[in-house]
């Protein structure tokens, strides 16, 4: 969803999708490059055409939180290291809302705060914000892990292989990451989550 560059202070402050347009190309090309990957391979990896993946390493197109999953997932590093994100708090650590959970926000209204961030044990939690009629990738991605989710406000649509099911208040989701997934906020009001993803054996990325 590797903060680039410079350091991006974990006070809550929002990554706009300017700074991710401007200045995310150059750090997704510089792994895929270090990996040795061709364009053709990641594509296959994660779901996202090879035009998208030639456009966000341009600058030329904002990457939604989904699709940053998914090219962290294929690259093997963490979201937050895309981003480049400062190290994270010490073991058994509060991690303060408004001092070190960072919130990401894509370029269609999706909003992504993460609470916990443990690479070692693959593991993330985060809570998902949803605008009405807001998606969390344009089109279903794929990647190693699995995940798991509850409903905290609103309603959630969940296409699993082009499967449609609908979550509401209060229902949980679980499911295997390397089938094709979207989350969609199909309601008039705001949708959030709570979120689980657990690292696929390919990656020390969580899923």
């Amino acid at each position: 969803m590797a903060r680039n560059g410079t350091r991006a202070p974990r006070n809550g402050s929002r990554i706009t999708s300017e700074h991710l347009s401007n200045r995310l190309g150059e750090r997704v090309l510089t792994i895929r490059r270090q990996r040795g990957f061709m364009l053709r391979e990641v594509a296959e990896k994660t779901g996202v055409s090879i035009a998208m993946l030639s456009m966000i390493e341009r600058g030329r197109s904002s990457p939604s939180i989904g699709t940053l999953h998914a090219l962290a997932d294929a690259f093997g590093v963490r979201m937050s290291e895309l981003l480049h994100s400062i190290e994270p708090p010490d073991q058994n650590s509060i991690i303060r809302r408004a001092e070190n959970q960072e919130v990401m926000r894509g370029p269609a209204g999706v909003e992504r705060r993460i609470l916990i961030d443990d690479p070692k044990r693959g593991f993330e939690l985060a809570e998902n914000r949803y605008e009405p009629d807001t998606a969390s990738a344009p089109a279903p991605l794929h990647h190693q892990g699995n995940e798991f989710g509850i409903v905290l406000e609103g309603q959630l649509e969940v296409i699993v292989d082009g499967r449609v099911h609908v979550a509401r208040t209060g229902d949980a989701i679980k499911l295997d990451s390397t089938h094709p997934h979207r989350f969609r906020n199909p309601g008039p009001h705001v949708t959030r989550t709570l979120w689980v993803n657990i690292a696929g054996p390919e990656g020390g990325h969580k899923a």
